[in-house]
């Protein structure tokens, strides 16, 4: 074995290996594996909307339901296209490198069914506000924090009021998108918005890992209805209970 394995030219010279990372956007992964394969990110994004391929994927894939083919939304496979690293071959197709992802999101999701299960979510709300949750935060702890905030504000019918949502809305491009972009453009006409539209919005805005998921499904108690982020300082996410204390922390740190 140790001499099979040590033997480079038993190498795979024809695969190549590609990361998707948690808050990848579905044409950010198409773009990755354009760039080491002979599927164009066309073909793969074509593929992410037809509604009749994935529909035939349901009894393979228990997390593909009809919630995830709304009119509204943008990218039917957004959100559920599952952070990892995968080696693919260069010379494949578009349905071999999606249903390999698929593999694995159905690897995470078996590990979370009965939770989604037994929540008051369904698996597509539950993809959708862990893809929030991820672009929200940068720690587990805060992931937790930030989806208890987001369902105390879903529990009163108060907005979610996030500004990534919006960043998904405009489809800025997340190499030169920023918080105060975002931010000013919270009028911005489109079901993503959660400042003009109270819920969830239609589907998920980028590709959740399995830590966002578990947020959502085990978060944090608190009696908080906001946060902040200190994105001048060390990046510490700040919760306010009140929109006067909230304020305050903006003052505070974004002032």
């Amino acid at each position: 074995l140790l001499t099979v394995l040590n033997d480079p030219t038993a190498a795979a010279v024809n695969t190549v290996s590609i990361t998707i990372v948690e808050g990848d956007w579905a044409k950010d992964i198409a773009a990755k594996i354009e760039a080491e394969t002979n599927v164009t990110a066309d073909e793969l994004l074509t593929l992410w909307n037809d509604a009749d391929y994935l529909a035939s994927l349901k009894d393979r894939y228990a997390f593909i339901t009809d919630e995830m083919f709304s009119d509204s939304v943008r990218i039917y496979l957004e959100g559920y296209l599952m952070p990892d690293t995968y080696i693919f071959y260069k010379e494949t197709d578009a349905k071999s490198v999606t249903e390999k992802i698929l593999d694995q999101t159905e690897i995470v999701f078996e590990k979370y069914k009965q939770q989604i299960a037994d929540s008051r979510y369904s698996t597509h709300q539950i993809f959708t506000l862990a893809s929030i949750v991820q672009y929200e935060a940068s720690t587990e702890e805060d992931m937790k924090m930030i989806a208890g905030v987001f369902y105390n504000r879903l529990n009163i019918d108060m907005a979610l009021q996030s500004s990534v949502t919006v960043c998904y809305a405009i489809d800025f491009e997340k190499q030169t998108d920023n918080w105060t972009a975002c931010e000013v453009n919270n009028d911005f006409e489109s079901p993503y918005n959660t400042y003009k539209y109270t819920g969830l919005p239609p589907g998920p805005i980028m590709n959740p890992g399995s830590a966002a998921l578990d947020a959502v499904l085990n978060p944090t108690t608190s009696n908080y209805y906001y946060f902040m982020a200190d994105v001048y300082g060390d990046g510490a996410v700040h919760y306010a209970e009140t929109y006067q204390e909230h304020e305050a922390n903006v003052q505070k740190y974004l002032r």
